[in-house]
């Protein structure tokens, strides 16, 4: 009996041989596969780690110079001064840099952030354009709150942001944006066109 199935093992020596290096083949596939998925979701994480990293400090650095123009321009207000095309051009907030690079990765970011992100920069924007119509041209003026209002939407409303990319990255809190009497401002002048 022995014999025989000694016998039988080397007659099937070369199947078996091959069955057997064809199902370590597919498990070598399968754990490779899921080293390569593991590895590629590290990867994934970690870009959108620098990515959001990236963001939050442009966002922190825009943030504080959109606020030092609101408390300008509210002072300005208060006073009743003349906004000009010196003072526009002098205290224009920055073009955002970052975002513009990376707004084509911002599908690597988590959906809430994403939409806060992109709310934050279409306030910023809507603020420099705001500031921009505030130096008198060809006989029009507008009125402080084009520029104040999206100004104190992007400063407040980012500060939910600011907490959660502090917590994805584990950076130190960014300090609150002083807005100076903007909101009092703001609140003046929309109780004079109510009237």
């Amino acid at each position: 009996m022995t014999g025989d199935l000694y016998d039988t093992l080397r007659d099937w020596q070369e199947g078996l041989a091959i069955l057997l290096g064809f199902l370590l083949l597919i498990l070598a596939y399968l754990v490779n596969g899921r080293v390569v998925r593991a590895r590629e979701r590290e990867r994934r994480r970690n870009e959108a780690r620098a990515i959001i990293a990236a963001l939050y400090g442009e966002i922190v650095v825009l943030r504080e110079k959109v606020a030092q123009v609101a408390r300008l321009i509210a002072e300005k207000a208060v006073r009743r001064a003349e906004i000009g095309d010196q003072f526009v051009a002098e205290n224009m907030p920055p073009a955002p840099a970052l975002f513009e690079r990376l707004v084509d990765k911002l599908g690597l970011l988590p959906a809430a952030n994403v939409l806060r992100i992109v709310s934050f920069y279409a306030s910023y924007e809507e603020a420099r354009g705001g500031l921009r119509m505030l130096a008198p041209h060809s006989g029009l003026s507008y009125a402080v709150t084009t520029f104040l209002g999206p100004a104190m939407m992007a400063v407040q409303d980012s500060e939910g942001l600011l907490r959660r990319m502090e917590a994805e990255v584990g950076a130190e809190r960014a300090p609150a944006c002083d807005l100076g009497d903007a909101e009092a401002v703001v609140e003046m002048i929309e109780k004079q066109y109510r009237r």
